[in-house]
């Protein structure tokens, strides 16, 4: 796969220390205490920034999306070609053979380009 690099960024919200004390007194706030599933009625002190996870510095969510998206996107289009290629196999459809060769040729391709990428970055 691609040689992924994180653009990690200062987490304001917890001033780079990943442990949440923006609460009134020093406490954790609300969100951080929601992020954990934990009481809101409760006072909670030292909780992990729900922000950047207690590391201190986060990656912005437009940067994860992008890196999830592409493998996301192949994995479902290899799936939907598998199952639809089952089920006209089952009903013996006359277009079969067609519809093989195009998924076939589609799922080869993505595979390829999937386990090429990885062969060369190592």
């Amino acid at each position: 796969m691609e040689n992924i690099t994180a653009n990690l960024h200062l987490c304001k919200h917890c001033n780079e220390t990943g442990t949440c004390t923006t609460g009134s007194e020093g406490n954790s706030c609300v969100a951080c205490i929601k992020y954990h599933d934990l009481k809101v009625s409760k006072i909670y002190k030292g909780l992990a920034c729900g922000t950047c996870g207690g590391l201190g510095m986060s990656e912005p969510l437009t940067e994860r999306l992008n890196k999830r998206t592409k493998p996301l996107l192949a994995i479902g289009i290899v799936f939907t070609l598998l199952i639809f290629t089952f089920i006209l196999g089952l009903m013996n459809s006359e277009h079969f053979s067609t519809f093989l060769a195009f998924s076939g040729t589609l799922i080869g391709s993505i595979i390829t380009f999937y386990f090429s990428n990885a062969s060369k970055n190592t």
